[in-house]
């Protein structure tokens, strides 16, 4: 299976690993070009690969691994899901490490926020 994430950061690396581990494609993307990726892929090894966030959103199951005030950027210009597995790797803060503050999701979990 292609495995594409939306991030590439520290959680996203790691379910990387273990994803080339068990055998499995990966696709990261990142909000700038793939380019910025090289060091990281080079690290995973073979299967991985660095592309832009609309194709790693087509893979068959995604990744969601932003920081959650990123999260309608980084979904802002991608189509609609076509039954996809969408694993949200989020957390509902606001901030960065050391300054966070939860947010306000009512009776939604915050996976219901994302898009449709």
């Amino acid at each position: 299976m292609e495995i594409g994430t939306i991030g590439a950061g520290a959680l996203a690396q790691v379910f990387a690993k273990r994803a080339l581990k068990a055998g499995h494609k990966v696709t990261l993307s990142n909000d700038r070009d793939p380019e910025s990726l090289r060091e990281i892929v080079n690290q995973l090894g073979p299967g991985a690969i660095a592309v832009p966030k609309e194709v790693a959103a087509s893979c068959e199951m995604v990744l969601l691994a932003v920081p959650w005030d990123n999260v309608p950027a980084a979904l802002a210009s991608l189509p609609g899901w076509k039954n996809q597995i969408l694993i949200d790797g989020t957390n509902p803060f606001h901030g960065k490490a050391g300054k966070f503050t939860p947010v306000d999701v009512g009776n939604l979990s915050t996976s219901n926020s994302l898009r449709p």
